[in-house]
């Protein structure tokens, strides 16, 4: 795993982007490349897991055809694609999955990258064609962002590359964006400008700084399959998954919460790798009712890992709160566990872990899947009936806020606001519609609820969230759930298959039974939870009153608008991530604006 960063100018010489702003990306190593011309400068940090020696180093060249290569991921075929290569007649000077992908793109062009399966973004130069091949991989789990400018465009693994390199604007768009999803979505960030380039798509740039993106993955469409030994198959496809997530030349560890999908990942993992022990991590907290360890540590027993109940006191955790607020290249309401689990794992010496991201949307394990029907309901009554709903408190202001009559996987994406209509108008800001990309067609709203899932919250939060927070500390994160075969496979199942039997994901429970402690799958879920509504009117209440400060300092909002959330939040009737949403942005852009100075901070914060 790496950082990477490219600057292709259309006329004059190419600057250099500040590499030391990823060194937390790629700790190992790092390399430059300038094109004869000058025009093209590619940068790279490393982190190394695949072929440790400088064979894997880069920016790495074609010595057949001249062309470059910077990437960041892992390709977990790789090895197969070498075999199909070697037959071609290439031959390797060593043994990473970087030359397999240049060689790769050699050979097949654009097609190369729908062969790959992993998690990837990456830019090849194409010497003979003068141009760049851009592309990231399906799921989105590695980001890749970049802006045009002035005829050129700047490539970054990280946004802080991009948004210093001149005095911004914050858009008021990309503000009510963040508010009402707690993220920054991929289509509107808080600085215009900077584009992501969409999961599953590659990109064209020409020498003119033109470009052209075309999408590789998904498919448009996904029918229905019989589910006919879909137990079976589905047990099948995530062994398979799970034993190539463990390609490595580093020791691997586990993120084991307890819960049903990190003790599968778990278990499959320790099997599979034979006579090396696996290590195991699990974070626990005094707080009984946050704690979950004992059902990991269950089974950690079961398969003799290495495990590891990282015990983490209250005053630790809120320096870590602190600490992730800073880390973050992009705002987020949600990332402090995953900056906290991985920060202590990292301490331990490991570089790659396993996690159980993906379970949920795939097999349904959020309330979404349960609660979508009834949603349509409410939202078939018309508007004014649904506005006196707000008379009935929080709930029923949320409810009251809903689309008119909306399919299963648009009420699945709304259920998942964090501010209403009533309070961006509240605030004095636009409402901003989310864009999303067209979903593909498919079998049932069961899949049609997981592809919302996966395309609004865990593309662009969970996956951004464990991506930016994990390597802050220099620790790469898999997700074996998220592979193409097995995603693609679990939609086309008919709903009846993935929830006809008892409790939550049965499909999944089912496949992987013999697997599990009996307590892992029958208690209920929790997941990862901090006690931040308790921290935030105590320990951390300079804190959240310093972020909320910057945020009125700088004029963002409406008058009022703080104190009135406030007030909700003392009175028990705003939920807690409404506030800190605020919190973070305030703390964040503090940092901003003291990188780019605090004058051309007011006109940037001030200007639309």
């Amino acid at each position: 795993m790496c950082g990477i960063a490219a600057v292709f100018e259309a006329q004059g010489r190419a600057e250099a982007l500040d590499l030391d702003c990823l060194s937390h990306r790629g700790p190992d190593a790092r390399g430059e490349w300038t094109s004869p011309d000058g025009c093209l400068w590619l940068g790279h940090t490393r982190l190394a897991i695949l072929d440790l020696s400088s064979n894997g180093a880069q920016p790495m060249h074609d010595p057949e055809t001249g062309n470059v290569i910077i990437f960041n991921g892992e390709i977990y075929n790789h090895h197969k694609l070498r075999e199909e290569m070697r037959s071609a007649g290439v031959h390797w000077r060593g043994t990473s999955d970087t030359e397999t992908v240049l060689a790769g793109y050699r050979l097949w062009g654009e097609g190369m990258a729908a062969r790959l399966r992993g998690m990837f973004a990456f830019v090849i130069y194409d010497r003979k064609h003068n141009r760049l091949f851009v592309s990231r991989g399906p799921f989105g789990i590695k980001p890749l962002y970049y802006e045009r400018r002035d005829g050129a465009i700047r490539i970054a693994s990280e946004t802080r590359l991009l948004r210093d390199a001149q005095v911004r604007r914050c858009s008021r768009d990309g503000l009510s964006s963040y508010l009402q999803w707690g993220t920054c979505p991929d289509n509107e960030f808080l600085f215009p400008g900077i584009e992501m380039l969409p999961a599953g798509s590659f990109m064209f740039v020409a020498a003119d700084g033109t470009t052209n993106t075309q999408i590789y993955w998904p498919a448009t469409r996904y029918p229905a399959i019989s589910p006919d030994g879909a137990v079976g198959r589905v047990r099948k496809l995530i062994e398979e998954s799970v034993e190539q997530h463990l390609l490595s030349d580093v020791p691997i560890g586990s993120f084991l919460s307890g819960g049903i999908d990190s003790s599968i990942i778990t278990a499959i993992a320790a099997r599979k790798m034979g006579g090396s022990r696996l290590r195991t991590f699990s974070v626990g907290f005094p707080h009984q009712a946050f704690d979950e360890t004992f059902v990991a540590a269950e089974v950690a027993r079961r398969y003799g890992t290495e495990h590891h109940r990282i015990e983490v006191r209250d005053e630790e955790v809120l320096a870590l709160v602190q600490e992730g607020i800073e880390k973050m290249d992009v705002p987020s309401v949600d990332a402090i566990n995953t900056y906290i689990v991985s920060k202590k794992v990292a301490e331990y010496g490991i570089k790659v872990a396993l996690t159980g991201i993906g379970g949920d949307e795939l097999f349904g394990g959020y309330p979404s899947f349960r609660d979508a029907q009834k949603l349509r309901l409410i939202s078939a009554l018309p508007k004014p009936l649904r506005k006196w709903l707000a008379c009935f408190g929080p709930l029923g202001a949320r409810l009251a806020d809903m689309p008119d009559g909306g399919d299963l996987a648009t009420l699945a994406i709304w259920r998942r606001r964090f501010w209403s209509d009533e309070m961006l108008a509240g605030a004095g800001l636009p409402l901003t519609p989310l864009r999303i990309a067209t979903p593909p067609e498919l079998c049932d709203g069961f899949a049609q609820i997981s592809w919302a899932e996966i395309g609004v919250y865990m593309r662009q939060m969970l996956l951004r969230d464990s991506d930016q927070m994990s390597m802050a500390v220099s620790l790469e994160l898999r997700v074996p759930f998220l592979d193409c075969e097995l995603t693609e496979y679990v939609l086309g199942l008919p709903a009846r298959t993935k929830k006809g039997g008892a409790g939550i994901k049965s499909l999944l429970v089912e496949a992987c039974r013999d697997l599990l402690p009996e307590c892992v799958y029958t208690r209920p879920k929790m997941g990862f939870a901090l006690p931040m509504a308790l921290w935030m009117r105590g320990p951390l209440r300079g804190f959240t009153e310093a972020g909320l400060g910057e945020v009125k300092r700088l004029e963002l909002l409406a008058p009022g608008t703080i104190p009135k959330l406030c007030k909700q939040f003392q009175d028990g009737k705003l939920h807690w991530t409404r506030i800190w949403s605020l919190v973070v942005l305030g703390h964040y852009l503090k940092r901003v604006n003291a990188r780019v100075g605090f004058e051309a901070a007011t006109e940037f914060i001030h200007a639309e």
